[in-house]
């Protein structure tokens, strides 16, 4: 069990900043680096670093962001085009042939506009494959499947369904970061925070090992200047003062 996991909330609030300073004195020291090296600091402890910093702050790429969401709009797009014609389709063919299946099927379902088509689409699949293979439809299966051999006939086929299953999840992925937010509990950010705390414990204990030099501790935010020179000044100020 790691150390970090018993520290008081606000030093684990206070841990991005420090670790902030400690990558940022990394990353622009040659020498820091050389000497972390000898102890297994590489380039990817580095990037884990900023990975770990990343998450605790909500960090989203945004150039993935800016992609999942085009593939997510298009997908939407799609969906929104393939809801009206095929529930037409399906609903005058179940109606004729099969109207139980047809009752289940489009029981409070209508064709959406726009991002609305996500979830009607989605909830017109889910309901042709509980006909497939719901256990709770095991005395209508014959039936059932007798109504989704109609629909395959009307283009509506198992290889379809699949294909409009990916642009629903598609569709869906665009909800990600909200989703990802809404997961974020406290209980989250802390077992985040403890994670980001263990390896600035890991790498801060050797480099104070492994770099002797004040400034460059300073520099990764190990050290603080001291305050004697600045005093020694005021001093000085003062006795002039009191000449004058």
């Amino acid at each position: 069990m790691s150390n970090a996991e018993h520290l008081s909330r606000q030093t684990l609030e206070e841990t991005p900043a420090r670790v902030l300073a400690f990558l940022r004195g990394v990353g622009t020291s040659a020498v820091i680096r050389t000497a972390l090296a000898g102890r297994g600091y590489s380039s990817e402890e580095h990037a884990q670093g900023w990975e770990l910093l990343h998450r605790v702050s909500g960090y989203r790429d945004p150039k993935a962001a800016s992609t999942d969401d085009t593939d997510a709009q298009k997908a939407i797009v799609a969906l929104d085009a393939w809801d009206e014609p095929n529930f037409r389709v399906s609903r005058a063919a179940l109606e004729r042939l099969h109207p139980a299946q047809a009752a289940f099927v489009f029981d409070g379902l209508e064709a959406q506009v726009g991002a609305g088509a996500v979830l009607s689409v989605r909830t017109f699949l889910d309901r042709l494959d509980a006909l497939e293979s719901a256990p709770e439809r095991t005395a209508t299966r014959n039936a059932d499947h007798a109504a989704l051999a109609t629909l395959a006939k009307r283009g509506i086929t198992k290889d379809e369904r699949k294909r409009v299953r990916k642009l629903v999840e598609a569709a869906q992925a665009m909800g990600a970061p909200a989703e990802a937010e809404a997961d974020s509990t406290a209980d989250a950010r802390r077992a985040d925070l403890v994670a980001l705390r263990a390896w600035f414990d890991d790498w801060s204990e050797t480099a104070r090992t492994v770099i002797t030099r004040r400034d460059h501790l300073i520099r990764l935010g190990l050290a603080k200047r001291k305050k004697a020179a600045k005093q020694a000044e005021g001093g000085e100020e003062g006795k002039s003062g009191a000449e004058g």
